[in-house]
């Protein structure tokens, strides 16, 4: 049975072993197969998942990375929308800094789905693998609509759009759950009009009743993505709570090294050339920094991978440290190590956080950085001094998202205009 606050766990983690690896399950395997009548049948199964007769669920498949969301508020306007519409929402699985169907780590890796609970108490929650194992204990396979949110126009509409299923199946993997998806399932798109921002004209208001009247569905299962990075909600809705293991690493880095001056460059798509302009422009501005500050402890972050710059140095090669995927040059090398060898600097490797991750969630850390990116930004935002968002020529657009999304938290937070010391 499921009820608001309630999901499968194992070992303390959801569908998980000790190393939180996903469970290897036999979704086939089915405590009510001796039930032969189909109707009575599904019944129990639902009843099992759902706590009712019926199961109705919002399936939000991608969301946009959450990498440079300021409180994740594409995750949470489809949680909202669970709650307006009266359906169960699925947690999407993630994994490489994503939320989405492809990915093999439970939500809970990520996030606080305790926390989540009590910030949406009239939302039940149901794990990705939970849901997998209904749709495949279903004798009658559950049934769906797709939904795709977008924004333009003058006024809001609704258009039927060629089914694409398939996609759906390769792309994003929905071949692992036993649905009715194919060329017969309503496809639509929901286009908002840009008014829908105005708020003078109670335009969120009038969105707000555009969706949920346009999201009434009877199908078992809705599937839905949305493109707008807009709130769809007038009200501020909670921001999305990490997991405890990681905010406990970030406060243990924080308690560590407080006070301390948080230094933040990511240089991977910066040209060569301009790197050794910029990595002394840091360095004075790091030396002025402590110079009126008086703080001399510093947590550097990078993109580049700071624990194998000794490795990396020593065997004159990137390989294997980086993968070939990465633009990472010989010169960026050299500009690592100017800057580290002049300046005293912690991580969360070097301060032995990221320790209890390797032993635990090794093939999650060997398949990305996505938690350790997660606590660099937590100690970046909790920081007393923030260094980052370097000016021309080594502004590069991809290596500032962010660190500006870092600036515009710490703004939120410290009631500041200036969040950020450039260099």
């Amino acid at each position: 049975m499921l009820y608001p606050g309630e999901y499968m766990k194992v070992n303390n983690k959801v569908l998980c072993d000790q190393r939180n690896q996903s469970i290897e399950q036999n979704f086939e395997e089915d405590e009510f197969e001796y039930i032969k009548n189909v109707h009575e049948h599904d019944k129990k199964v639902n009843q099992k998942y759902c706590n009712g007769s019926k199961c109705k669920f919002l399936l939000a498949y991608f969301p946009p990375a959450m990498d440079t969301s300021i409180t994740n508020i594409e995750y949470l306007t489809y949680v909202k929308l669970a709650e307006s519409l009266g359906r169960i929402m699925v947690l999407t699985n993630v994994g490489s800094k994503r939320i989405s169907t492809c990915q093999q780590f439970p939500f809970s890796l990520y996030y606080d789905v305790d926390r989540l609970q009590k910030n949406y108490p009239k939302v039940k929650f149901i794990t990705q693998n939970e849901f997998q194992q209904w749709s495949h204990q279903r004798y009658d396979k559950p049934s769906t609509s797709h939904y795709y949110l977008t924004d333009g126009g003058e006024e809001n509409s609704v258009n039927d759009l060629p089914p694409y299923s398939d996609s759906l199946k390769k792309i994003w993997c929905f071949d692992k759950f036993k649905l009715k998806l194919n060329n017969t399932t309503p496809f639509k798109q929901l286009r908002v009009s840009w008014n829908s921002w105005d708020e003078n004209n109670n335009g969120r208001d009038i969105l707000k009743n555009f969706l949920i009247n346009n999201l009434q569905d009877n199908s078992d299962v809705l599937l839905i993505r949305h493109d707008i990075r807009e709130p769809l909600f007038v009200s501020n809705l909670p921001s999305l709570p990490y997991a405890k293991h990681i905010n406990d690493a970030a406060i243990k880095i924080t308690n560590s090294l407080r006070p301390y001056i948080a230094v933040h460059w990511d240089v991977e798509h910066t040209e060569g050339s301009a790197l050794s302009t910029c990595a002394p422009n840091l360095l004075y501005r790091i030396q002025k920094t402590i110079d009126r500050s008086s703080i001399e402890n510093i947590y550097f972050v990078s993109d580049y991978p700071l624990r194998y710059l000794n490795d990396i140095i020593s065997s004159n090669s990137t390989q294997p440290f980086i993968k070939s995927s990465h633009h990472f040059s010989y010169i960026h090398t050299k500009t690592m190590d100017l800057i580290t060898s002049t300046i005293p600097y912690h991580t969360a490797d070097s301060l032995g956080v990221m320790k209890y991750f390797e032993d635990v969630l090794k093939d999650e850390l060997e398949d990305s950085s996505s938690i350790r990116d997660i606590i660099d930004k937590l100690v970046c935002i909790n920081a007393d001094r923030y260094i980052a968002l370097p000016k021309w020529p080594c502004n590069e657009l991809l290596d500032s998202k962010r660190s500006k999304m870092i600036a515009e938290i710490r703004s939120l937070k410290y009631n500041e205009e200036s969040s950020v010391i450039r260099f």
